[in-house]
């Protein structure tokens, strides 16, 4: 399957003004082109967490990021206002087709009579959450307790992160967890669970 000439015609409605517009830009720059999963999926959070982290690094190599999540306008502007994403480089696929096109993994659809279908969405992101029907899940949530000496420290010694119902904590905490330079323990589990 030939991914750019897809996305170079795949026009997608644009979270800052609600026009529906190419999600390509005509740029002779290097274009990065996310394609998320629903806009409050932890991985959507995250991905858009480390892209803050490497803006500067992005910009001075002249990268335009665009990004494509499953949601409405409005989960699209709630995102961006939590996540600090810039509106105008997130579109918005109510009903995954650009993800169905590129033969995405769609996830769970069970559908629980009585339930709504944003209701329906939500059940099978938590049952996802819990590792059922998402291969790699779990593993990947015991390594946010466990830490990995394979990944970058995720908070400096200074920074503050603020994850409720947990007081304020600097990262010089997560130290006394196994060091210092790599992702330590509890480190990536508690940036979930802000996000949470």
């Amino acid at each position: 399957m030939m991914i750019y000439p897809i996305l170079k015609t795949t026009q997608r409605q644009r979270v800052s003004d609600g026009e529906t517009v190419p999600i390509l830009s005509d740029t002779d720059q290097p274009q990065l082109v996310l394609v998320w999963p629903q806009l409050g999926d932890f991985d959507s959070l995250e991905y858009a967490w480390w892209l803050q982290r490497a803006k500067a690094q992005l910009q001075a190599q002249a990268i335009t990021v665009r990004a494509v999540g499953i949601g409405d306008r409005a989960s699209g502007q709630r995102f961006c206002d939590y996540t600090g994403f810039p509106p105008e480089h997130l579109f918005v696929d109510p009903h995954a087709v650009l993800h169905q096109t590129l033969g995405l993994y769609p996830g769970l659809s069970i559908t629980l009579p009585g339930l709504a279908p944003g209701q329906n969405a939500w059940l099978n992101l938590m049952l996802m959450c819990a590792g059922i029907g998402s291969p790699g899940t779990l593993a990947e949530v015991l390594r946010g307790y466990t830490g990995d000496r394979q990944a970058p420290q995720l908070i400096a010694p200074e920074e503050s992160v603020q994850a409720g119902p947990l007081p304020p904590l600097q990262g010089k905490v997560f130290n006394a967890a196994g060091g210092e330079g790599f992702q330590r323990p509890f480190e990536l589990a508690t940036l979930r669970l802000r996000n949470m």
